[in-house]
């Protein structure tokens, strides 16, 4: 279970991806493909992955067939392999979760997000034998990049003390 949280959670990062100039305006456009990198720890255990997501725009509150869930906007943004809106893909993503997918729902104050703002994640991971994994993040946007935090979630136990780091970039 340590080795599936830490990899959920490297996967989390991958949603909190989002930098660059959107049609002329000032700031960074949440939507498209990025690059992620990140880094979860579990006690003395940590791994790393690489991943591709695409962003796409979305409800601040989402219904998928492993829950309903919420993030703080006004303008939310989503990668989602099991309904299809957006994608995720990389190495570390758990194997058990291929079945009911993975999915990560973004919320900032405005599209584009000026530098320096701040950005909200949720990453959910369904595995195929019912258990659903609950991260929460935040990160700052500046720069044509996204770095920031993440940890297991209060409503999900089976992950508890699980943390990361994660950087991004606009592809």
């Amino acid at each position: 279970m340590k080795r599936i949280s830490i990899l959920a959670l490297i996967v989390f990062a991958a949603g909190c991806n989002s930098t660059n100039n959107a049609g002329g305006k000032t700031g960074t456009s949440m939507q498209g493909m990025w690059a992620v990198t990140g880094t979860a720890t579990v006690g003395s255990q940590s791994g790393s992955g690489t991943y591709q997501v695409q962003l796409v725009s979305s409800p601040c509150s989402v219904t998928t067939p492993v829950g309903t869930f919420s993030v703080q906007g006004p303008v939310c943004f989503i990668a989602n392999n099991n309904s299809a809106q957006g994608s995720i893909s990389g190495t570390g993503l758990p194997s058990s979760s291929k079945n009911n997918g993975q999915g990560v729902l973004a919320g900032v104050a405005s599209n584009p997000v000026p530098a320096n703002a701040p950005i909200n994640l949720l990453f959910v991971v369904g595995e195929s034998n019912g258990t659903v994994l609950e991260f929460t993040g935040s990160g700052t946007v500046g720069n044509g990049t996204i770095t920031g935090t993440g940890s297991c979630s209060a409503s999900t136990p089976l992950c508890q003390g699980v943390t990361g780091t994660f950087s991004a970039n606009l592809q």
